[in-house]
């Protein structure tokens, strides 16, 4: 099973049944909590009552109740607390939060996200018992779902992006396809959040189809970006102003853009490094081979040593844990929600 997949990799690491046996552990300095989202609470709690930073995946919790207290703790603990939304402290989405934040994209009207992935989210077991553990994620009682478990991260990204919380959200959802095994979570949601000034976040995940995969789009009235594995585009409008380093800049052929046969300018997040090697972006690979988890572990360990490397705080992670509940509440309700400023309020 993990236990013996985890041996595999790190033979020489100490292994434990019980995790308080670890936090006791003084050699031990940080927990990474990876467990289903509905178990995190009791094990933050107590690695950070036992003084140990700690590393929180998305969704903190599955009810709002669980995942404030868990941030409460997390902001008032003197270690390092980070939920793990890991695109705050990925290259590219570092990278592109300039372009948005700058105008470079003229005014912003709407973004979307898309997470589409045929997969059933059920897992093989050898027993009934067995089974219903591995497959906590299909069922209301211990998952938030496509929202909490996927959702969260574009969630934070917009609240990211555009410097503000949702004012509120309309939702879909249902199951489709995956009918026939008794689970209750949704294998497909679309979701609209509206954010101040009118600006709407389009959400859509579905475990039914593979296509258009994983990507992001920011929209603006000079310049549209495509973020999608690990790689960025710009898709400027004809009458946008030259910004200058376009020019020298890697032009791919994407079958997108304002005429569905668009040119996407590449958007190296590491250009500056390059050019002060005296390499050019152009001519350099823009992709950037680590995940978005690399650079959030990466930054988390670091920031453990007195770094100050971006990361999610547990503001962020409190507020998309929001958002992802409040999703799921206006599927069930079939009616639109507006939310309340204390909502956020940890």
């Amino acid at each position: 099973g993990f236990v013996k997949r985890a041996q595999d990799i790190a033979p020489k690491a100490t292994f434990v049944t019980d995790y308080k046996q670890a936090l006791s552990n003084p050699a031990v300095s940080a927990v990474f909590v990876a467990t289903p989202s509905y178990l995190h609470k009791q094990i933050a709690l107590d690695a950070l009552a036992a003084g140990k930073h700690v590393y929180c995946e998305a969704p903190v919790a599955t009810n709002l109740d669980d995942a404030k207290a868990i941030c409460q703790a997390g902001a008032a603990a003197k270690t390092v607390f980070q939920p793990g939304l890991q695109n705050r402290s990925n290259k590219m989405h570092n990278h592109v939060l300039n372009f948005v934040r700058s105008q470079a994209m003229g005014k912003v009207a709407e973004a979307r996200a898309f997470w589409h992935k045929k997969t059933s989210w059920r897992f093989a077991a050898p027993t009934p018992d067995r089974e219903k553990e591995l497959n906590w994620r299909i069922s209301k009682a211990t998952s938030l779902g496509l929202p909490g478990e996927v959702g969260v991260h574009a969630f934070d990204v917009a609240n990211w992006y555009f410097k503000a919380l949702p004012v509120s959200v309309t939702a879909f959802g249902g199951i489709y396809f995956w009918n026939k095994d008794g689970r209750d979570v949704d294998d497909t949601v679309q979701c609209i959040l509206e954010y101040p000034g009118g600006i709407r976040f389009l959400y859509d995940a579905t475990l039914v189809s593979s296509f258009d995969g994983s990507q992001e789009v920011f929209m603006g009235s000079d310049s549209a970006i495509l973020i999608r594995d690990q790689r960025g585009w710009m898709f400027k409008e004809s009458d946008a102003p030259l910004l200058g380093w376009e020019v020298y800049a890697t032009k791919d052929k994407m079958g997108v853009g304002p005429d569905s046969t668009g040119t996407g300018v590449a958007l190296v997040a590491d250009a500056t490094k390059l050019l002060a090697a005296g390499q050019e972006p152009a001519k350099v690979g823009a992709d950037i081979t680590k995940s978005a988890l690399y650079y959030a572990v990466s930054n988390f360990l670091a920031n453990t040593k007195g770094a100050k490397l971006p990361a999610a705080t547990a503001e962020d992670g409190y507020a998309a844990n929001v958002i992802a509940a409040k999703v799921q509440d206006a599927i069930a309700s079939g009616s639109k929600i507006t939310f309340q400023k204390e909502w956020f309020t940890l």
